[in-house]
């Protein structure tokens, strides 16, 4: 068990003191106690510690990073105890560089099942493949909400 974070998009230093910071917090980690925040984080940074991490008690946000694929393939629940904007248990947002080749091509969130509360934010991700082709309504616990894909 690990404690997450509530800093938004908002971060401290530069790229690689981002990526220590989150090695430090989650490597060989496997319950995330809160938020699961992943920001401005380098293409050539090793994120494989990662795949440890099966539950998230708050929310996700994967923003403004430029690595090609997230390694979260053993995720299986986000609680959303907490939400990002107010709504949100999952929010991926531009994560690619304008400038380079550099960007987001895969998710890899194989495992995961359900979102217990709040809805799923994915957009801007100039190069994310197959988002379009989950059903996130039956990975939703809430029938009310829209998935935003």
């Amino acid at each position: 068990v690990c404690a997450g974070t509530l800093n938004g998009l908002s971060v401290t230093g530069d790229a690689q003191h981002q990526y220590q910071t989150l090695h430090k917090m989650y490597n060989n980690c496997e319950i995330v106690m809160g938020n699961l925040e992943i920001v401005l984080i380098d293409h050539t940074q090793d994120l494989s510690f990662l795949q440890t991490i099966r539950e998230v008690t708050g929310y996700i946000l994967i923003a403004m990073n430029v690595f090609a694929a997230l390694p979260l393939q053993n995720l299986r629940v986000i609680r959303g105890t907490q939400f990002y904007e107010d709504r949100f248990a999952l929010f991926v947002l531009l994560n690619y560089n304008p400038n380079a080749t550099q960007a987001l091509r895969q998710l890899r969130l194989h495992q995961l099942t359900e979102i217990l509360a709040g809805g799923v934010y994915i957009e801007k991700n100039a190069q994310l493949c197959h988002v379009d082709t989950v059903e996130w309504r039956d990975i939703m616990r809430d029938p009310r909400l829209e998935p935003l894909v």
